[in-house]
């Protein structure tokens, strides 16, 4: 029935999209009123493909494959997404900007909420503070619309690894009886419940703090302290942490742009760390701490893109055999896109993400194993602009894990997307 609804809803935008190129009927860009100081615009994206948790006969109850399963516990292949923003200017020194978000039908969620201020009017110097935009990496900015060529999103910024912030494995075995379960992993410590585990880095959810950023020709910088972390944004503070972040571009000469990035912040559940006081040192800290490396350059019909990272968590060393050092996961992926016409593009990325070893006694003979199963993907495809905001894509991705109940799966999708 949720499929239906989706390809009726995808249906009914290609018609608009249609009338659109006739009688240019679909608005083309935000909407101004109060004379201009408010502003709203919109996103609305629907995506058909194949299941990503339908099993094969072989395979227990929900052992899917799970490659393209959000923190929101949605497919991000096969989805139907709103979304509304808005801003309002009261002077040039002030604004407050709002978007909210809805997927797959369920209930709008506040995705950002913040006031902006920029003390002076000439110079590139702003403060944020509230459910902000994130400064670490630069794939946030390019999430949705025109900005994300293919339909799915980088490992890095979407794949569930099996860690989770609620509860933690005592041991490594806990840990690698867990591989490439991401999806639904549950531990003997902490919430005894079942529950998706976190990425390297969100891209659904921001996280609230205070962010201050500055722009010159050259340079761009930004830094904030924000209540969450990169893989478990916060609108709560739920245990007493902070993270900084912070990020450098450079933009040696035209089309060209580097940046390096960094982020520090306590990732367990409070109450988690709180009932382990007794077997853990007090005032020992659990973070996650990551770096990462990012680069654009566009020439002529051509921009090519990517970032790598490497993020590691820390967590207490409970029940023998031990989990010795931070857990640490690198992720890099490569992507392109070249336009064949001012409508007609196509695009493709190369992406991977690795887990550092962990060494169990009963799971794998005792034998150093990485603590995730490694992932690989490829995506490729293309799509053509009706309009300047409506696009049509069609996308192949190819899946491989070294993990999991299945290893490798390849997913066809579409999607029809409109925004102004």
């Amino acid at each position: 029935m949720r499929r239906a609804r989706v390809l009726l809803a995808t249906l009914s935008l290609a018609l608009m999209g249609t009338r659109a190129g006739s009688a240019q009927s679909l608005p083309s860009g935000p909407l101004e009123l109060a004379n201009g100081q408010v502003t709203v615009a919109a996103d609305i994206a629907a995506t058909i493909g194949a299941r990503d948790d339908a099993a094969p006969p072989e395979c227990p109850r929900r052992c899917g494959a799970f490659f393209n399963y959000t923190d929101y516990e949605h497919n991000a292949l096969r989805m139907f997404r709103v979304s509304f923003s808005g801003a309002w200017r009261p002077s040039r020194r002030l604004a407050f900007l709002t978007e909210i978000r809805s997927e797959d039908r369920e209930r709008f969620r506040p995705y950002a909420l913040y006031v902006r201020v920029r003390p002076w009017t000439t110079h590139a110097f702003d403060v944020q503070a509230g459910r902000i935009p994130p400064v670490f990496g630069a794939y946030s900015r390019h999430v949705y619309g025109p900005d994300n060529w293919l339909i799915g999103q980088p490992l890095a910024y979407q794949y569930l690894t099996s860690l989770r912030p609620s509860a933690i494995p005592a041991s490594a075995d806990d840990l690698l009886v867990m591989r490439g379960r991401g999806w639904l992993a549950r531990y003997p410590v902490g919430s005894p419940a079942s529950g998706p585990g976190v990425p390297i880095i969100s891209a659904y959810q921001w996280d609230v703090g205070i962010e201050a950023s500055v722009a010159t020709k050259h340079i761009d910088a930004a830094a904030a302290v924000t209540s969450g972390t990169l893989s478990n944004p916060r609108v709560d503070d739920d245990n007493d942490g902070r993270q900084i972040s912070a990020r450098v571009g450079w933009k040696p000469v035209v089309g060209l742009v580097i940046g390096g990035s960094y982020a520090h912040g306590e990732w367990l559940n409070g109450a988690l760390r709180d009932s382990l006081s007794s077997v853990i040192h007090s005032g020992q800290r659990y973070p996650q701490e990551a770096f990462g490396l990012d680069a654009e350059y566009s020439r002529d019909y051509w921009l090519v893109r990517g970032e790598f990272i490497r993020s590691r968590w820390r967590l207490p060393a409970l029940s023998s055999p031990f989990i010795h050092g931070p857990l640490d996961a690198t992720a890099a992926f490569v992507e392109s896109r070249y336009r064949f016409t001012p409508r007609l593009f196509a695009a493709a990325r190369l992406d991977g993400l690795r887990f550092s070893r962990i060494s169990g006694e009963k799971v794998f003979s005792g034998v150093p194993t990485t603590w995730d199963a490694p992932v690989g993907r490829v995506e490729a495809g293309g799509g053509v602009y009706i309009q300047r905001n409506l696009t049509v894509r069609a996308v192949v991705q190819r899946n491989w894990r070294d993990g999991g109940f299945i290893h490798k799966r390849t997913f066809v999708s579409g999607q029809i997307a409109f925004w102004f």
